[in-house]
C-alpha cells in the first residue's frame, strides 16, 4: 500500500513538473535558491576585447584593401606606430603597437580586410 502511494506521488510530481513550466507564469527553478542579482549586468570583456572591436567605418563595405587601408583599419582598432613590412599576394604583413602597448606583427587578409594572424614580438619599442 505504501509503495503504491509513493509511486502515485512521484508520478504526480513528475507530471506537474512537466506541465507547470509550460503554463504562463510557470515556475523558474534556480539551483539552491540562487537568483541573479537585479540590475543590468553584462559579462566582463574578455582578454581579447581590444582586438575584437569593430574597425572604424571606412565608407565602403568589405572588399579588397591595400596597405594604406589596412593601416587605417588597425589605427581604428587602437593600434599605433604602424608600419608595413611587406605584401605577399593578398596578404599584408604589418608591425604595430597593440592597444595594450605590446609590439605585434599583424597579418591582414587583403581580400577581406580581416586580421588573420597576430604575434607578439616585444613590448613598446623593445623586441623579444
Amino acid at each position: 500500500m505504501a509503495r503504491a502511494s509513493t509511486v502515485r506521488i512521484v508520478a504526480l510530481g513528475l507530471l506537474l513538473g512537466l506541465l507547470l513550466p509550460a503554463l504562463p507564469g510557470g515556475l523558474t527553478v534556480h539551483a539552491q535558491n540562487y537568483r541573479p542579482p537585479p540590475g543590468p549586468y553584462a559579462p566582463s570583456p574578455g582578454p581579447y576585447a581590444p582586438y575584437d572591436a569593430p574597425p572604424a567605418p571606412r565608407g565602403r563595405a568589405g572588399g579588397p584593401v591595400d596597405a594604406d587601408a589596412a593601416m587605417r583599419m588597425l589605427a581604428g582598432r587602437g593600434f599605433s606606430n604602424i608600419s608595413v613590412i611587406r605584401r605577399r599576394g593578398a596578404t599584408i604583413l604589418l608591425e604595430a603597437n597593440g592597444p595594450r602597448g605590446e609590439r605585434v606583427q599583424v597579418v591582414v587578409d587583403g581580400a577581406s580586410g580581416a586580421i588573420s594572424g597576430m604575434k607578439v614580438i616585444g613590448f613598446g619599442d623593445k623586441r623579444y
